[in-house]
């Protein structure tokens, strides 16, 4: 590292996105580099969009970052190797490679960091909506979470529980990985045999991992990422399709027991513990933060409200459980029978519901009705008229 202040470079790639990119590079320039150093360098893959790449050297220069165009259309492993080179070339310490259809979290790069300083790390992947078989399960990101203060809470939420923790994993994504350059020096660029692209950072992450490197997902890290974007600009991928097959057979060739290794992971339950401790603590901070509500009846009310927690309760209480929702994420939480209240609120460490609507008739809605007193509305959960 060179003197006491990391040097981190930033590198956005870019292919069309008018729709979306300007919100990524206004996402990065409102980043809070912490103790680090912090440039920003936009890498537009000879965008074919009429007009956009002068509007987006425009906009570089005037949110004050660099701005590179090829010249012709390298396709997506030689972009990011540009970005790789870029950082050497320039001595930065670190490099963070991110596609363009994101926002950042506030706390993007001192998390970051504090990740990629331990030991034997080569890589770390951000946690996102939309990151492969690490994803946050959510119904509706780009209703819910496609903005800069739901991810700047998210993240800080993820912070306060994960802190600096590194989950050692397959292979890193390269929607949002930082990485330090001594490691670019050690292991390479991405191979451009990848062509256009897809399956280059697997292989990158299989290189870095022979190479003695861990392989690491920050979960103290929230990055929202809408997902293909500039791959479906580019006609790479369509409809519902996440890969290439014809990169997928290189690394099968490459890797024979990669896919093992996926798949011992995933049944190790590591990840899926570290995906039900986020979501629990998303909806405990959300319903202490913003207040939730208890809904008890059959048929939950339709409503697209989400900026505080739904405890949605069935009204007999035999069920011994409750489902919370909130900004598209879904959890079920185990409580006791016929005392209900007693376990949400003790779920949420003796916060009160800001409001109880009972919507059907029931056990759980009588005890609840004695219990909060003002704060319940019975609704009406059938149809009034004809």
């Amino acid at each position: 590292m060179s003197g006491a202040t990391p040097r981190v470079l930033l590198c956005v790639t870019v292919y069309n996105g008018r729709a979306f990119v300007p919100r990524c590079l206004e996402s990065a320039v409102r980043l809070d580099p912490g103790t680090a150093h912090l440039d920003i360098l936009v890498l537009d893959d000879c965008s074919p969009e009429p007009g956009w790449s002068a509007e987006l050297a425009d906009l570089s220069a005037k949110l004050g970052v660099r701005y590179y165009r090829s010249p012709r259309n390298l396709g997506i492993p030689r972009n990011v190797s540009l970005g790789l080179l870029a950082a050497q070339a320039d001595e930065y310490d670190y490099v963070i490679i991110s596609n363009s259809d994101v926002i950042y979290p506030r706390n993007l790069v001192p998390q970051m960091l504090k990740v990629v300083v331990q030991d034997a790390v080569g890589s770390v992947t951000a946690w996102s909506n939309n990151v492969s078989i690490y994803s946050l399960d959510n119904e509706d990101p780009d209703t819910f979470l496609a903005d800069q203060g739901v991810v700047d809470w998210l993240s800080a939420t993820l912070a306060g529980r994960f802190g600096a923790a590194a989950m050692d994993i397959p292979a890193g994504i390269s929607f949002c990985v930082m990485i330090p350059a001594h490691v670019i020096a050690d292991v390479g660029v991405m191979d451009p045999v990848f062509g256009r692209g897809y399956c280059e950072e697997t292989d990158w992450s299989l290189r870095s991992l022979a190479a003695g490197y861990r392989i690491a997902l920050a979960p103290g890290t929230f990055v929202y990422h809408s997902g293909r974007g500039s791959s479906i600009h580019a006609g790479l991928v369509s409809g519902d399709s996440t890969s290439v097959p014809e990169n997928e057979a290189i690394l099968d060739l490459r890797y024979p027991l990669f896919r093992g290794q996926v798949d011992a992971f995933a049944s190790s339950g590591i990840f899926e513990q570290a995906t039900d401790d986020a979501m629990r603590e998303i909806m405990r901070q959300g319903g202490k933060q913003f207040g939730y509500s208890i809904e008890v009846g059959w048929l939950p009310r339709q409503t697209a409200d989400e900026s505080f927690v739904r405890v949605l309760v069935s009204p007999d209480g035999r069920e011994g459980k409750v489902e919370l929702r909130f900004r598209g994420f879904i959890v079920d939480l185990e409580v006791p029978e016929f005392e209900v209240g007693q376990g949400i609120r003790e779920f949420f460490d003796g916060a009160q519901p800001t409001q109880v609507n009972l919507l059907d008739r029931g056990p759980v809605a009588d005890a609840l009705q004695r219990a909060a007193g003002p704060l319940v509305t019975k609704r009406g959960n059938y149809p009034s008229r004809v």
